[in-house]
């Protein structure tokens, strides 16, 4: 059983929602209070505008350049984690590696999944300048490992 799914962000952020109202309605319901929550629910929503993955179209149609494969979800944490790390090394690596991500729950995504077999997100699949998998880890990128593939 995967901890974090695609359904685990909307989960905690319900959970902290209830939470914040629990507390704002038992201290009375000030208005600071209130405008306190209200922010930190913004800055919860802009955090995860900002750091949930982006589906990528076209995810596996490169061949002549070492590809590699994301799918992700937008809602697991695991996927929102791992972002940063892909990003930096998707500006590193470029014009040595192109980057892909496809989101689990579209439909090139549930194609990619049951081709590949993939059950769990996010799940890295290396790519060489052949088309052919060469590894794939699921969870986290193993950086190391994809700069010596290259």
């Amino acid at each position: 059983m995967q901890l974090f799914n695609h359904y685990s962000a909307p989960i905690v952020a319900a959970l902290l929602l209830a939470g914040g109202l629990s507390l704002v309605w038992r201290r009375g319901g000030k208005i600071r209070h209130w405008l306190i929550l209200g922010g930190a629910l913004v800055a919860l929503g802009a955090t995860w505008l900002v750091l949930r993955p982006v589906s990528n179209p076209a995810a596996t149609q490169l061949v002549g350049q070492p590809l590699l494969l994301e799918v992700q979800s937008p809602y697991c944490l695991g996927c929102v984690a791992m972002k940063p790390v892909v990003d930096r090394l998707e500006k590193e690596l470029r014009g040595k590696l192109v980057v892909r991500r496809v989101d689990i729950q579209s439909a090139q995504g549930r194609k990619l999944a049951s081709e590949y077999g993939i059950e769990l997100t996010p799940t890295f699949i290396f790519i060489d300048a052949a088309g052919k998998e060469q590894w794939r880890n699921v969870g986290q990128l193993d950086a190391v490992r994809l700069r010596t593939s290259l």
